[in-house]
């Protein structure tokens, strides 16, 4: 049986090219975001990674009684890696803390490595006993000092940092747009597919379930539509051949279900009307 309605097959053929965007959009997405979050879940919170003469930016929390930075202590494993201090204490924006803000910098005659360095407050005596050893165990960092961005870059947690020298986030962010948009543009032509198709009297199987006599179909034809309860339709199977006839039981405003007995059949196939000539399913 010759293909009819090819203009019902090209809005078919872009709904399939945007739903492939669509889906290469959404696991490129999904692999950012699962990839960040397990570099982060590996990463400790006090861990930094900084490159040679690339001073870095540190904000901590203050404990204890601290007016200056002159009541706070900085404890590093090396000479060559120094903080420097801001000269005020800050409250932080969400919850109104008292902050803390310093300029980390590894001199150049300082080697790659791992370093500790630490953060002491010299007033704690409004700090409960117990809660001290918790305070130190904050204010302890851990410092992977490199050579250059591409050593830190080589050592990233991250596999598409490590690999593009890309934010996973950042990927994650660049392409959730296309997701929203291919999406859309999907619902668009779903949209229009469906109202072409209903004026011809076919529509497309949208849902297939079990039944005991067989399969039952639902499709986007109804009352609405001039179909009736108990009227023979054309039924094509996933290469656009006619297969059988098939009896409306079920019938709403929109949609329609009919029970068949043959396997094979799968949402996106087609019925048709017997008064058009036929159907395609994709």
């Amino acid at each position: 049986m010759d293909k009819i309605f090819t203009d019902s097959n090209k809005l078919i053929s872009n709904r399939v090219i945007f739903g492939r965007i669509c889906l290469f959009a959404f696991l490129i997405t999904l692999t950012g975001i699962l990839d960040g979050l397990i570099a982060s879940y590996r990463k400790p919170a006090n861990d930094i990674d900084i490159i040679i003469e690339r001073p870095i930016e540190m904000i901590g929390k203050v404990y204890g009684k601290v007016t200056t930075p002159d009541d706070i202590i900085f404890i590093s494993d090396s000479p060559n890696l120094a903080l420097l201090l801001d000269k005020d204490i800050f409250s932080s924006h969400w919850f109104g803390e008292d902050m803390w803000r310093g300029e980390l910098k590894a001199n150049s005659s300082l080697r790659p490595g791992k370093y500790n360095i630490k953060i002491k407050f010299r007033d704690v005596s409004m700090i409960k006993l117990d809660d001290r050893e918790k305070v130190e165990k904050l204010s302890v960092y851990t410092v992977n000092v490199h050579s250059d961005a591409k050593a830190m870059r080589q050592s990233d947690l991250s596999l598409i940092k490590r690999f593009t020298g890309i934010s996973p986030w950042s990927i994650a962010i660049a392409f959730f747009p296309i997701i929203v948009i291919a999406g859309g543009l999907i619902f668009i032509i779903s949209g229009k597919l469906d109202a072409q198709m209903a004026q011809k009297g076919m529509a497309e199987i949208y849902r297939v379930s079990r039944h005991s006599r067989g399969l039952e179909v639902f499709f986007g034809l109804g009352r609405t539509h001039g179909l009736e309860a108990g009227e023979k339709m054309h039924l094509f199977n996933e290469s656009g051949d006619l297969v059988t006839e098939l009896v409306v039981e079920n019938i709403g405003k929109e949609t329609s279900s009919a029970v068949i007995d043959m396997p094979k059949i799968r949402p996106g196939c087609m019925v048709a009307r017997i008064l058009d000539h036929g159907a395609l399913c994709h």
